[in-house]
């Protein structure tokens, strides 16, 4: 009877230090689970003036996904 005992658990923040460049060959690393969406702040200057210049300029339904895109893009990097 092949039994395999052990295993690992990784925790990492999307955005840390461990969001890009890792390798798991084979075996290792056969799930990933992301817990909470990383969000950007509204309230940030940056992204309102971002979302602003985005409604005045392209379209306004355009400055509502700039959040959800701006989120995406960070899932996915770390996947």
């Amino acid at each position: 009877e092949n039994v395999r005992c052990g295993g690992a658990l990784l925790s990492a923040v999307i955005g840390g230090k461990l969001s890009e460049g890792i390798n798991f060959g084979d075996e290792l690393g056969r799930a990933v689970v992301v817990v909470g969406l990383p969000f950007p702040n509204p309230a940030d200057p940056e992204i309102q003036h971002v979302r602003n210049y985005i409604a005045a300029n392209v379209q306004d339904s355009y400055a509502a996904e700039y959040l959800e895109d701006l989120c995406m893009k960070a899932v996915n990097q770390t996947i």
